[in-house]
């Protein structure tokens, strides 16, 4: 697989990864021998640092991953200055060759060559200074955060729904060699990648660290329910659910205070977030908002008309307040903007990569109609919502569908939708478009430089 010939890692360097900085246009991992890169505890913290900042590319955490998503859906609709990439998503009709998808493949696997790389040097380290309780927590935090790059890439290029499909992704859990090429693993063990290193990660970090800005013991606990969700494991998925409900360092936020989620920073209710700040700023503001006289044409993501006839029928869904729809240049019309990414002046504005209220959500799936409604029915008081009965949803179907419009409503523009319908297999029927089109095309670049060893999606 060629697409680590152009990624960097350094351990001092990539702490001051910068943002604008093109991926393709770095030297290979191979330039910079592991040897040399990691000798001292610094070394290992700096790398850390800059494995984070590699989630933190427009392409990836940085905004694209995220908003891209939502564009496929009937959350999104796309801006921008006649950019035919961009319209192909808000079309829905992606091609290969499209430029947005060849780079959130390159930024995915870009933070697991980082990861790699520095799993590799912490090996080789022996700096006292390095403590092996550190030195473990440096470890958990890797592997969770490479497990997450995995699953991210699963969601959008591979068959997830389906343990039993070839169509997975390349697992890539060491340091390429410029010939070094591979194919996609299926479905089934790209799970059993992903879980592995989470439940590894889970043994490894320091099980009092709850620090919402980094990969901590709650936040891997949510991934693992998140991940067994999608795996239809509904036993591990309600386990893991629940001890991270229970463990109490996070809570709803009630009716009156849920909006200061988006607004202030690492409230109760957040259990991961990936931060930004104003010398380091995210692209969310500018892609969703930007100000309040901007046209269509300077705003890449907007909500849709048909999210706004989803919270009409939602009179007192509190989380309406997060759309605009009234404040808009003409142009913008029917659509509007979401509030979630507001903030004009720092735009330092987080991806909410995991909160609780997915996760009481994550819950009640897994735990079925007969107890899960009590979890739907938390998150819908916390949003000003009266509370459902039994026989407002007589049968199972009716609750998953309940389930699903409450996922809407709370992570709307927030990276779930269009994984959540695929998920489910409900995406060409709800978008009234082709079945194939749940998943996203690899990226012609990828096939041609393998030399056809990673096969198509098909369909494209």
């Amino acid at each position: 697989m060629n697409i680590f010939k152009k990624t960097f890692f350094a351990s001092v360097l990539i702490a001051f990864l910068c943002q604008s900085c093109g991926i393709l246009d770095q030297p290979s991992p191979n330039d910079i021998d592991v040897e040399t890169a990691f000798k001292t505890a610094k070394n290992a913290e700096d790398a850390l640092i800059g494995l984070y900042a590699s989630m933190q590319n427009r392409n990836y955490y940085g905004g694209n991953y995220v908003l891209l998503s939502e564009a496929l859906t009937d959350n999104g609709s796309t801006g921008g200055y006649d950019n035919n990439a961009l319209d192909e998503f808000g079309t829905r009709q992606l091609t290969s060759s499209n430029i947005y998808i060849e780079k959130l493949w390159i930024a995915c696997y870009f933070t697991i060559a980082n990861a790699n790389f520095l799993l590799a040097g912490l090996e080789k380290i022996t700096d006292s200074n390095l403590t092996a309780r550190r030195k473990a927590e440096i470890q958990g935090q890797a592997r969770a955060i490479r497990a997450l790059a995995h699953f991210d890439l699963l969601r959008y290029f591979g068959e997830h729904w389906d343990t039993n499909s070839d169509k997975g992704i390349p697992i890539i859990n060491k340091i390429q060699g410029i010939k070094d090429l591979a194919g996609r693993n299926t479905v089934g063990e790209t799970y059993t990648f992903v879980l592995s290193e989470l439940l590894a990660a889970e043994s490894l970090v320091d099980d009092t660290n709850r620090d919402k800005n980094f990969m901590n013991l709650l936040a891997i606990r949510a991934l693992l329910a998140r991940v067994y969700l999608y795996q239809k494991d509904m036993n591990k998925a309600f386990y893991y659910a629940d001890i991270t409900i229970n463990d109490g360092s996070s809570t709803l936020l009630d009716s009156l205070s849920f909006g200061t989620v988006y607004s202030k920073y690492n409230t109760n209710e957040e259990i991961f977030n990936l931060q930004f700040d104003s010398q380091n700023r995210s692209g969310y503001n500018g892609f969703t908002y930007s100000r309040n006289d901007a046209l269509r044409s300077e705003i890449l993501f907007l909500t849709s008309e048909n999210l706004k006839l989803f919270f009409e029928a939602r009179p007192n869904d509190l989380r309406t307040n997060l759309l605009d729809y009234a404040n808009n240049d003409e142009s913008i019309a029917p659509d509007g903007r979401t509030q979630k990414y507001r903030g004009e002046d720092k735009q330092d504005n987080p991806a909410y990569i995991i909160r609780l209220a997915e996760v009481f959500l994550i819950r009640a799936e897994a735990r079925g109609r007969s107890f899960g409604i009590n979890d739907v029915n938390q998150v819908r008081a916390a949003r000003g919502m009266a509370a459902f009965l039994q026989s407002d949803l007589p049968t199972e179907a009716d609750f998953i569908e309940a389930v699903m419009q409450e996922r809407r409503a709370e992570l709307n523009m927030e990276g779930h939708r269009y994984f959540d319908l695929a998920r489910t297999q409900k995406y060409a029927g709800v978008l009234q478009t082709d079945a194939f089109r749940a998943i996203l095309p690899i990226p012609l670049r990828e096939i041609t430089a393998t030399n056809g060893l990673i096969k198509q999606n098909q369909g494209y």
